[in-house]
């Protein structure tokens, strides 16, 4: 059951041992219908964990999950990241022991989503938490980091000394992409920030240099366009990502050199929303005899089998691999406070404004 499921049904004559907080759904749209209420304790079955929840963070999926723009009726349980300790292992889940600390991304199978204070999954959804990290920061490493690595070393396959551009680098995806970038040894790295507090975000975090991000409030397409090639000296960069759609995924199209790579985390949801890639005197793919690659990251679990799961956790081995051994720092993680109904509804809130620099995350009680 994907997250984002569907409440089971309540048991009859459940005692307080039978039961687990959750923050249910009650109805698409707006924040108010989240509520904090009583679930069933799931069990965890064959090859599956049941993990107490420690930590939290929040994706753009959620708020669209919550608005009714993905295919889920509610109520349900939101939520993909989490960050906890496992209390009962299910038969034939190899690999994990009563107590250990882990990370989950709620793609697959499970009871319910990481708004709660358990879960029950499949163990190949689950990770060693990385050696000394804080929770709630290496639980970002579920949806972010995987579609990062996805896209920075699965599709677009960064190489050395390759310039690249990033469209939306100071968000929670973008908090991944840069730092594998430089941990990859690509570079110069190109980013947009629409204001002095994503710019300074950049410098602070990633030590961006101010010439190398575009400050693209009031500037059109063009202008955008014209600014990237001036900076790698009119041939485009190898590589260029979309982080956020529409007339950015357009600029990324229109910024890459010969055998160019755009990759894009971002799916359309206008109909008119149209791209020339076909027609070889306009296609900027077909004049740069360039690619495109979209990552939808959990693809493999909503339309794939078991087969399909090892992804998952090998990508996660990789990506904690990496921070224990130094070479990847987690992104900030702003603590929105305990899981609670007044801190989810601000903490979507914010996240919708589209002023959100790294992460956002919850402590569950």
């Amino acid at each position: 059951m994907p997250p984002g499921s569907a409440v089971p049904p309540s048991k009859p004559a459940m005692t307080p041992s039978d039961t687990m907080k959750a923050m249910i759904l009650d109805a698409a749209g707006g924040v108010e219908h989240f509520r904090w209420g009583d679930l069933p304790l799931p069990e965890p079955g064959p090859g599956e964990v049941r993990i107490r929840i420690e930590a939290v963070t929040l994706n753009p999926s959620d708020t669209k999950i919550r608005r009714g723009m993905l295919p889920v009726e509610p109520p349900l349980v939101l939520g993909r990241d989490a960050a906890g300790t496992i209390d009962a292992v299910g038969p034939d889940a190899a690999g994990f022991s009563i107590g250990d600390a882990v990370i989950a991304v709620l793609f697959g199978p499970c009871s319910n989503g990481a708004y709660a204070q358990y879960v029950v999954t499949h163990a190949g959804f689950v990770a060693p938490l990385p050696s000394g990290a804080d929770p709630m920061r290496a639980a970002s490493l579920g949806v972010a980091g995987l579609t990062a690595y996805e896209a920075v070393v699965m599709k677009a396959n960064v190489q050395p000394g390759e310039p690249v551009f990033v469209a939306g680098g100071s968000g929670g995806v973008g908090s991944y992409v840069i730092p594998l970038i430089q941990m990859l040894g690509g570079g110069p790295v190109l980013a947009t920030a629409g204001s002095e507090e994503s710019a300074a975000y950049l410098a602070d975090t990633f030590g961006l240099p101010p010439e190398n991000v575009l400050r693209y409030r009031s500037k059109s397409l063009e202008e955008m366009t014209e600014w990237v090639l001036a900076k790698t000296g009119g041939r485009g960069v190898p590589a260029a990502f979309d982080l956020v759609g529409g007339e950015m995924k357009r600029l990324c199209f229109g910024v890459i050199d010969f055998y160019g790579r755009v990759t894009s985390v971002v799916e359309e949801y206008d109909p008119d929303f149209a791209i020339d890639i076909w027609r070889p005197i306009v296609s900027p793919l077909y004049a740069r005899t360039g690619s495109y690659h979209f990552v939808a990251v959990s693809a493999p679990a909503r339309f794939g089998g078991p087969e399909h799961w090892g992804v998952f956790r090998k990508n996660l081995d990789t990506l904690t691999g990496w921070v224990e051994a130094g070479r990847l720092a987690l992104p900030p993680v702003r603590d929105m406070g305990e899981l609670n109904e007044e801190n989810i509804r601000a903490a979507h809130t914010l996240l919708e404004s589209g002023h959100v620099r790294g992460k956002l995350g919850l402590r569950v009680p």
